[in-house]
């Protein structure tokens, strides 16, 4: 499984309450993905915009602050294809495993992308790629439980194939 984008860098520790303010906080998707990057200063056009041809591609802690899962959820409604980061905030990347979307680390990726640049994930070799530069860094492998789960696009899913 090969996932290829543009990068939407970001930097470290960026806190879910600037991916997702809590103002946004809602059951009703469409308030959902209105919040999305707006308190992200600088972002915050691009948040409103169709980000299904975008990774994320993030320094240390990304996701770090607020455990709430529409956090994650405004990232699947805003297209983002995936997320690779240096390191992700522990409740952050269970969130967005749990709802489908490709969250990996690349502890070695200390230089990070162009905004907008090519970039790759390959999970049959487990690296990332950027494409302007022709570099790639390791990915760290997911545990085969968690593999399983991205492979059947999220948790629920998992649970009902496993009945």
């Amino acid at each position: 499984m090969s996932i290829k984008g543009r990068a939407l860098v970001m930097g470290d520790n960026v806190n879910t309450d600037v991916l997702h303010p809590s103002q946004f906080f809602s059951l009703d998707s469409d308030r959902v993905r209105a919040g999305f990057l707006q308190a992200a200063r600088g972002y915050e056009g691009l948040g409103r915009s169709n980000l299904s041809d975008r990774i994320v591609v993030a320094g240390e802690n990304f996701g770090c602050g607020s455990s709430r899962e529409t956090g994650a959820r405004a990232f699947l409604l805003a297209g983002v294809r995936a997320i690779v980061a240096r390191s992700l905030a522990h409740i952050f990347s269970r969130n967005v495993r749990n709802l489908g979307l490709v969250a990996v680390e690349c502890p070695d990726l200390y230089s990070l992308p162009e905004q907008g640049s090519e970039v790759e994930i390959n999970l049959e070799n487990y690296e990332l790629i950027i494409s302007a530069t022709g570099r790639s860094f390791s990915v760290n492998r997911l545990d085969p439980y968690w593999e399983a789960i991205m492979k059947s696009g999220g948790l629920m899913r998992f649970l009902q194939y496993a009945e």
